[in-house]
């Protein structure tokens, strides 16, 4: 198999889907991987660091059989009957072009995050870091809404989270900082995202008050108190919201909402998926903060995570056995069923052609 690693096209995403010892590794096995100029860099990755690991380094990547990436493709990079994996978030419904695109081209493709053990639990998950950066991005916020308001804080003085890199710098500058434990931090769930979120407070000697899924739905009580909310739960869209519009009023003017599921109108009625060049948007008086690749603030931690999680999987799809954990459309048939009345919501909208 051609497989070939592009440089992610997604504004600020520095990571990279596969490392060099994991390019090693397929290259070992005679398949020929082409490694797009530049594609690691952002991780500390060099292009020699790849040659070396038996990778041919060229300007494009695209006309390769299989593509392994970490984000979502552009729609005019994807070719007839490529294999494709990568996070490309099309099981509810989310990005009906790039399901439709997937389809008419007749491809082969795997979501990550659909990459499940027999128990359902995701077998590819960034939500330690999602958590970490959501995390501590949302302290950060916060003190720049207390800062704005002429309240003063020493959550001000922490730097944007790329400045550190990795995330034990983060932990090391969150353990000096001193911060005082002042602040009414709420996390929904308890999963992954959930811990990462949790280890950031631990640093910073804020005490967490964690919601379980059961427990949101008495979550009015606790709006009040809180200074920042932290929504990690994954949400479908038969769920109710958890924060609906009318429940901001409840809020104080200075709290912060940080919606890491990053589900449009999910979760959070009033979450528009933002970007890192513009991360915030305020509804009602409540600043929200809804970046939908937050790893990708860690990439050297998240591109080492992310590749050790993903390469035997990409080796079972690149070896052809048939393999169909992750599947989302296979021979230009949508083919995932997780969930029936999933499919039910959106399979109107699904165009063949």
């Amino acid at each position: 198999m051609i497989i070939g690693i592009p440089k992610e096209t997604k504004k600020n995403e520095s990571r990279v889907a596969l490392i060099p010892k994991h390019v090693a590794q397929l290259s070992k096995l005679g398949h020929k991987i082409i490694v797009e100029m530049g594609a690691g860099e952002g991780c500390k990755f060099s292009d020699a660091d790849y040659e070396r690991a038996g990778a041919q380094i060229k300007e494009s990547v695209y006309d390769s059989e299989m593509i392994v990436r970490v984000k979502e493709p552009l729609l005019g990079a994807i070719r007839k009957n490529q294999v494709i994996m990568g996070y490309l978030h099309i099981e509810k419904g989310q990005n009906m072009p790039l399901l439709n695109k997937l389809l008419n081209q007749n491809t082969t493709s795997y979501a990550y995050e659909e990459i499940r053990d027999n128990k359902g639990e995701r077998l590819v998950n960034l939500g330690v870091e999602a958590g970490i950066v959501g995390m501590y991005e949302g302290l950060r916020l916060y003190g720049k809404v207390l800062e704005n308001n002429n309240i003063k804080n020493k959550l001000k003085y922490l730097k944007p989270i790329q400045e550190y890199f990795s995330v034990e710098k983060i932990f090391t500058t969150l353990a000096k900082s001193n911060i005082e434990n002042g602040v009414n931090v709420y996390i929904f769930g308890k999963g992954r995202v959930s811990k990462g979120a949790q280890e950031i407070l631990k640093y910073s000697f804020i005490k967490a008050n964690i919601l379980y899924r059961n427990k949101t739905a008495m979550v009015e009580q606790y709006l009040p108190k809180a200074d920042v909310i932290v929504n990690a739960i994954d949400w479908y869209p038969n769920e109710p919201h958890i924060i609906k519009r009318s429940m901001l009023r409840l809020m104080k003017k200075t709290a912060v909402i940080v919606d890491i599921s990053c589900d449009r109108g999910g979760g959070i009625e009033t979450c528009i998926p933002t970007t890192w060049e513009e991360p915030t948007y305020s509804v009602d008086g409540i600043t929200h903060f809804c970046v939908d690749n937050l790893p990708s603030a860690i990439p050297r931690d998240a591109s080492i995570h992310l590749s050790e999680m993903i390469i035997p999987h990409v080796i079972k799809v690149a070896n052809g056995e048939g393999y169909s954990n992750g599947l989302m459309v296979k021979n230009g048939i949508f083919e995932y069923a997780k969930k029936k009345e999933t499919l039910k919501e959106f399979e109107k909208e699904i165009l063949v052609v």
